[in-house]
C-alpha cells in the first residue's frame, strides 16, 4: 500500500501534543519501519512543518532541523518535489481549502492514500484521505 504522510500527521508524531493521535502515528511509523508501506511526503510538507514549528511553537532552529532531518530517516521515504499548479489551483477554486493542501493533493502519486487528521482535505474528492488508525492500520490488520 502506498501512503503519503501529511503535515499534521508528522507534527502530531514529533510534537506528541495529542496523546491519542501520537499513539496512532507511532503505530503507523512502526508499520512503515517494518516495510509494510511504500511511503511518501513532500517538500511542501517540510515547508509547512518548518513554518509551524517556528511560528506557532516557537522552537529553536536546531530543534526544527532535528525534526526535518529525522523525517528523512523514515524507512524508504520518498520526497515528492513536483507539483501540478494547474491542478492545485483547480482544487483551490473548487473546494476552497488551503492552497498548500491543494498543492500537496496535486503531488500524490497514483493510487496513494493521503494519511492525515485534517478533515478539510476530505473535501478534495479526487484524492483518498484516511485517518492513520481508523482507516490505514485497520486495512493492514485485515
Amino acid at each position: 500500500m502506498k501512503i503519503f504522510l501529511d503535515t499534521n500527521f508528522l507534527l502530531r508524531y514529533y510534537l506528541k501534543d495529542n496523546q491519542q493521535q501520537f499513539e496512532d502515528c507511532k503505530e503507523l511509523i512502526l508499520q512503515i519501519e517494518e516495510g509494510k508501506f511504500r511511503v511518501y511526503t513532500s517538500s511542501i510538507v517540510f515547508l509547512e512543518i518548518s513554518y509551524v514549528l517556528k511560528s506557532v511553537y516557537k522552537l529553536p532552529f536546531s530543534d526544527i532541523t532535528e525534526v526535518l532531518d529525522s523525517i528523512l530517516t523514515i524507512r524508504g521515504i520518498t520526497i515528492v518535489d513536483k507539483t501540478n499548479t494547474k491542478i492545485a489551483l483547480q482544487f483551490y477554486k473548487k473546494y476552497k481549502v488551503k492552497f498548500t493542501d491543494c498543492l500537496i493533493a496535486s503531488q500524490l502519486p497514483k493510487n496513494t492514500i493521503l494519511v492525515s487528521f485534517d478533515e478539510e482535505l476530505s473535501k478534495i474528492k479526487e484524492i483518498e484521505v484516511k485517518d492513520p488508525l481508523a482507516d490505514v492500520l485497520t486495512r493492514v490488520k485485515e
